[in-house]
């Protein structure tokens, strides 16, 4: 796990299901099962680095997604309230919700002059795959977090986010809409 290699990292020790304790759970079940994951003759290689690749992104996809919809995240403040950061908060919701990479900044004790929610993909083609690995991991594990560097804070979160349906989100992808933005960015 990540905890073994980073000691001195307290907020990974504290999350026991990282984003490497989920790619190692991948790779067991595949040496677990090798009949239905390895061809025989050339190729095997690649076509296992293919199938670990495949099914690390879809137990990603299912943790995002689990995480979101079943655990406390950080509230998400609205203009008019707060997507709340419970899901148990209205058994009666049914509204589907994914995890979304929040990071406000902010100098000295004045207002927040950043505050951004983003998607996995916003967010590492913003910041790049090793920076939100880094500050928010994979599944939000090293949330919340803070930096600080002379007189900037930043903090990072990540929270539930409701999901649009489908023909929306559709629409949404191709026309690369903006990003949420805090009501006090607008």
């Amino acid at each position: 796990m990540a905890s073994e290699n980073h000691d001195d990292d307290v907020q990974e020790n504290n999350a026991p299901f990282t984003t490497e304790h989920l790619r190692n759970l991948v790779i067991d079940h595949v040496i677990d099962n090798p009949k239905l994951f390895l061809i025989e003759g050339q190729g095997q290689v690649l076509q296992l680095m293919n199938v670990l690749e495949s099914l690390e992104k879809m137990a990603l996809k299912i943790a995002t997604e689990a995480i979101a919809n079943r655990h406390n995240l950080s509230p998400l403040p609205t203009f008019n309230s707060i997507i709340s950061a419970d899901p148990e908060q209205d058994v009666n919701d049914s509204t589907r919700y994914e995890m979304r990479y929040r990071m406000v900044e902010q100098i000295n004790d004045e207002a927040p002059f950043k505050d951004d929610v983003m998607t996995q993909a916003e967010a590492e083609k913003e910041y790049g795959a090793e920076f939100v690995q880094a500050y928010w991991g994979q599944l939000g594990e090293k949330c919340p977090n803070t930096v600080q560097t002379g007189d900037r804070t930043i903090w990072f979160s990540v929270v539930r986010y409701p999901i649009m349906d489908q023909s929306a989100t559709q629409q949404v992808s191709d026309n690369e809409a903006p990003r949420y933005r805090a009501p006090s960015q607008r």
